[in-house]
């Protein structure tokens, strides 16, 4: 028997010890590093960047060597005649060239990839503030739901005092039996409201460890207060800055810059394309051939006729920029209703904290009074146990609305994209 009761305890020292608390600013620190969907982006951003990379290749000369050997079946080639080569032909040439002119074409390619990582790292950004905002959320509903269980435990205590007195008076018989079943009651109801609340406590838990990507056995607890947050700006300078700063609306911006390098791309197949060529061949009958021919050329070259494919290609590019900049209108639309809803909603629960701490001041001042009375035998056990009721449930919710609150104003900041955590 002692050996079960020296291992529990050595199993609860074992779970403890290994228990840590963490607070909103290490939730979110350890969030953005561990995040799979922010490291996915930030692959996203390398590839985007190694695109741009290969697109200095057209500026750049090209060099090309070519050897060959040619075997003439029926009779001497023409060649045979001029160099005096029999029909075992051997052949080697090296080009170096380079385009000088080709309607835009290198640069629209490379300034569009460069708006591709630009947009690509928007993207990243608004990852991360998603992220910061489900952590946000995540921990201040956790910490609420702690402290909705220890206003359990005070509830819960408040009911057994009532019990215990109630008892105490029905001793010595000026309480009746029905009194004491009616604290009993309250009793069991309160046991029971507090196990619910530690097992939200616990979901509530689960949800910010998914977040951090803590492992089972790492047992941990949030650390921090909920607080009344303010607005310092009104809404349309939230508004404003947001239509500037956020990282959806930069995003399309990037996409539109890209989408008109895509439509220059097009244009450019319709002018000319210019390249100077060098160039050395051999011919002989020799595995290194002898015969040296250097040629220098100007190469001017324009297809008068390819189909109709530049024409719809181009057009078909002019309708994808023109659908871009619509999108980016949507988004701006979207955004005002955003940020407009989250500001009333931040409003309402602001006003809802007023309210509710002003209701729990009168059901404590309630609660105090019947239960003075009650002690000295001039309430009556319903309204006691009703005051305690009530005095638990505005304690519940105000401690729901602070992190309601908490949580509305996180929602602000990231439809606002007010920096900071």
């Amino acid at each position: 028997m002692k050996k079960a009761v020296y291992f529990f305890i050595f199993y609860l020292f074992f779970i403890f010890s290994n228990a840590f608390s963490i607070t909103l600013y290490e939730a979110i620190k350890r969030g953005i590093e561990v995040s799979y969907s922010l490291k996915q982006q930030k692959e996203n951003v390398k590839s985007s960047e190694y695109q741009y990379n290969s697109t200095i290749d057209p500026y750049l000369p090209k060099a090309n060597i070519q050897s060959g050997y040619t075997k003439y079946l029926y009779g001497g080639s023409s060649q045979t005649k001029v160099t005096g080569v029999d029909n075992d032909v051997y052949s080697a040439t090296g080009t170096l060239s380079l385009r000088i002119f080709d309607g835009g074409s290198r640069y629209a390619r490379r300034k569009g990839a460069m708006s591709a990582v630009e947009r690509e790292k928007e993207k990243m950004e608004s990852v991360k503030t998603d992220i910061i905002y489900n952590i946000k959320t995540a921990f201040f509903t956790a910490l609420g739901k702690k402290m909705i269980v220890e206003k359990k435990r005070e509830a819960y205590e408040t009911s057994k005092k009532i019990l215990d007195l109630t008892k105490a008076k029905y001793d010595v018989g000026v309480a009746k039996k029905s009194d004491v079943l009616q604290a009993e009651v309250r009793l069991t109801s309160s046991r029971i409201e507090l196990f619910e609340s530690e097992k939200e406590f616990e979901k509530a838990l689960e949800d910010l460890s998914s977040l951090l990507l803590l492992k089972p056995e790492e047992i941990f607890e949030v650390e921090g207060n909920l607080y009344v947050p303010t607005v310092k700006e009104n809404l349309d300078i939230l508004t404003d800055r947001a239509l500037k700063e956020r990282p959806d609306i930069n995003y399309q911006l990037k996409e539109i810059e890209r989408l008109q390098m895509v439509y220059n791309e097009k244009k450019s197949e319709w002018y000319p394309k210019i390249d100077v060529e060098l160039q050395q061949s051999r011919l002989d009958k020799s595995f290194t051939p002898n015969n040296r021919q250097d040629t220098f050329g100007i190469i001017l070259t324009y297809p008068i006729f390819d189909g109709v494919g530049r024409h719809y290609n181009l057009k078909a590019a002019a309708s994808d920029l023109n659908a871009a900049k619509f999108k980016l209108e949507e988004i701006k639309r979207t955004v005002k209703l955003e940020i407009a809803k989250a500001y009333k909603d931040f409003e309402k629960n602001l006003e809802n904290t007023k309210l509710y701490t002003e209701l729990l001041k009168e059901a404590e001042t309630n609660f105090e009074q019947a239960y003075g009375e009650y002690k000295v035998g001039k309430g009556d056990i319903l309204t006691l146990l009703q005051s305690e009721k009530d005095l638990a449930k505005a304690k519940e919710n105000l401690v729901t609305s602070l992190y309601q609150l908490n949580n509305a104003m996180a929602y602000l900041e990231k439809v606002a994209y007010i920096s900071g955590y």
